[in-house]
């Protein structure tokens, strides 16, 4: 008789969504916030603005806004000029 060597699977899910980012479908994980999103796709925050589904979001609700399933999000970045 010999052992059969069996190695635990170990399966982590994370639930994906799909949504809208500057015109361009993408999949992210479902507990993202604002802020997180532009921290997954490195944008800097300095000097953006968020608009989501025609909303502009104010910064001060960045971190405690979810992206949610079809959301449209558009990032735009401050341009100075004259």
């Amino acid at each position: 008789m010999s052992l059969i060597n069996a190695t635990p699977s170990i399966t982590v899910t994370t639930d994906l969504i799909r949504l809208e980012l500057n015109g361009t479908t993408v999949m992210l994980e479902s507990d993202l916030s604002l802020s997180g999103l532009l921290v997954v796709n490195n944008i800097d925050v300095a000097s953006v603005a968020i608009v989501v589904n025609d909303t502009v979001i104010p910064r001060s609700g960045w971190q405690h806004i979810q992206c949610q399933a079809n959301d449209r999000i558009n990032v735009f970045s401050a341009v100075a000029g004259g």
